[in-house]
């Protein structure tokens, strides 16, 4: 059995959609191919990424003020089954134990500020705006940005909302946050010009 890429599998994935579709593992050219269609049946862009072995999943909740400040929840950790091997549609939606969420996760105290700042700063970097979901893999002391959703989920079992409860902020008033940050947002755009 030939390998994907050297020794490290691959994961292969849809650019532009969320909740693990269209998401697979490829360790070897003949699954490096079938992954590929898959991804390709839900995106006209993919992305393929090098496995990072025995990595956690951490998550930061992100939330601007009207103000523009920017602050980030403390990191969560996503611990998928072992029957699923990672975090995917299944193990997510499907499977009622397909993964636990670890809030707080078990982090020391400046791995906790780190995931904090780096949450903060990418979010900066990438030019968001009112919130995202920054995702991170710890392997060992290394920290790496997986990816960022700027459309967390809201659901009974999605962390963004979860992160921010933890912290003492609650969904109703999370959700009036961002009403109202959505309204001040479309007021300052109204000042905009659109023709001479």
């Amino acid at each position: 059995m030939m390998r994907a890429v050297g020794s490290a599998d691959l994961f292969v994935k849809p650019a532009n959609l969320g909740s693990s579709v269209g998401i697979s593992r490829a360790g070897t050219q003949e699954e490096f191919a079938q992954s590929c269609a898959l991804a390709f049946r839900y995106d006209r862009k993919i992305l393929v990424e090098r496995c990072i072995d025995r990595a956690r999943e951490i998550e930061c909740s992100v939330l601007e003020d009207a103000n523009g400040h920017i602050r980030s929840s403390p990191p969560g950790e996503i611990v998928p089954a072992d029957s699923h091997g990672f975090y995917s549609y299944e193990a997510k939606y499907i499977d009622a134990k397909g993964a636990s969420l670890v809030i707080p996760a078990d982090v020391s105290p400046e791995q906790q500020e780190r995931f904090q700042a780096l949450a903060v700063e990418t979010f900066k970097v990438l030019g968001c705006g009112g919130l995202a979901r920054v995702d991170f893999f710890l392997a060992g002391d290394e920290i790496f940005v997986n990816e960022v959703n700027t459309l967390p989920g809201f659901t009974s079992i999605s962390m963004y909302p979860k992160l921010w409860a933890a912290s003492g902020l609650g969904y109703a008033e999370l959700i009036e946050r961002l009403i109202k940050l959505g309204i001040e947002r479309h007021e300052d755009k109204k000042r905009n010009q659109y023709s001479r």
